[in-house]
């Protein structure tokens, strides 16, 4: 299973990649592994660990091809910067930068960190997850875990671990990758509340102290504030030998009300208007029936 196929320097979308907000449009996690996966197997070396990824989403892309253009834009002795533009044709609809660090050696000293009990799952809940398969879990879960999202259709603190699809047909994931697309799921566990998802990110930040170890990764709520519909979200990420990261997203209430994930994938509709901000768009809601992985809003909304 794949969210895309390379053919002719270019990445066309496979079904898997499909957008649950549109079915005409391609998911928020598959289009942050690509452009992950551009960056690093153009831009990366070996002494510089990657530390930061950042993807600014300028429009939500449509379900056709996507074509990638990096550069280097900076080489220290200790850093190294690098860019990646995605388009459509002659449209511009994201760019992401990836930081990345000559590793040194930790500070003495002991620091304040937050207990990680509430990521430990059974371990046959990991090992029976299909690949590619989510594993949710959610405070007011009477479980806690269950691979159905919609019982996690509640006021609690979310989170989740994903064995994930390839990015590229036929070319197993890195530890990079597999990192921004967990990380760009921060808004879905963040925005999430008894009555579906709300906000859409216009970007997504990680932070990586180190990269992901095990293929199965993981990651939990941390914080969401909001006001006037504008959000913004925060959270850990995990493998199964602890915390590797932190990811930030910045998100805007949806124009066309919150996804109702309660219902289950078949049913999922743009629902619940009653507290919809007055953008200034005509579209209409639309139903999306891919599946659940993005959390990107209408194109127009950000035009």
């Amino acid at each position: 299973m794949a969210y895309f196929e390379c053919r002719d320097d270019e990445f066309h979308p496979l079904p898997f990649s499909q957008s649950q907000w549109s079915p005409d449009s391609i998911n928020g996690s598959a289009l942050a592994g690509l452009t992950a996966h551009a960056v690093e197997s153009a831009c990366s070396a070996a002494e510089y660990r990657p530390a930061k990824f950042t993807l600014d989403i300028f429009r939500q892309p449509t379900f056709a091809p996507l074509q990638t253009e990096t550069t280097v834009v900076r080489e220290g002795r200790s850093i190294r910067i690098a860019d990646v533009v995605v388009r459509q044709g002659d449209r511009t609809v994201a760019r992401a930068s990836m930081v990345s660090i000559r590793p040194t050696q930790d500070p003495p000293g002991s620091r304040w960190h937050p207990e990680g009990g509430s990521m430990t799952p059974p371990d046959q809940l990991i090992e029976a997850l299909p690949n590619p398969g989510i594993l949710w879990g959610s405070d007011e879960h009477p479980d806690r875990w269950s691979f159905a999202m919609p019982e996690h259709q509640n006021a609690g603190r979310k989170r989740l671990w994903f064995d994930q699809p390839q990015v590229i047909s036929g070319m197993d994931n890195t530890p990079f990758v597999r990192a921004a697309m967990v990380g760009e799921l921060t808004n879905t566990l963040t925005s999430w509340s008894d009555r579906g998802i709300g906000f859409i990110n216009h970007d997504v930040t990680i932070l990586l102290s180190r990269l992901p170890i095990s293929p199965v990764v993981g990651i939990e709520a941390d914080n969401h504030v909001a006001h006037s519909g504008i959000a913004a979200g925060a959270a850990t990420m995990w493998d199964r030998h602890g915390r590797f990261g932190i990811s930030l997203v910045g998100s805007v209430a949806h124009v066309a009300g919150s996804l109702n994930s309660a219902s289950g994938p078949e049913q999922w509709a743009e629902a619940d208007r009653s507290y919809q901000p007055d953008f200034d768009s005509t579209d209409q809601p639309r139903t999306g029936r891919g599946p659940w992985r993005s959390d990107h809003t209408n194109e127009d909304q950000y035009e």
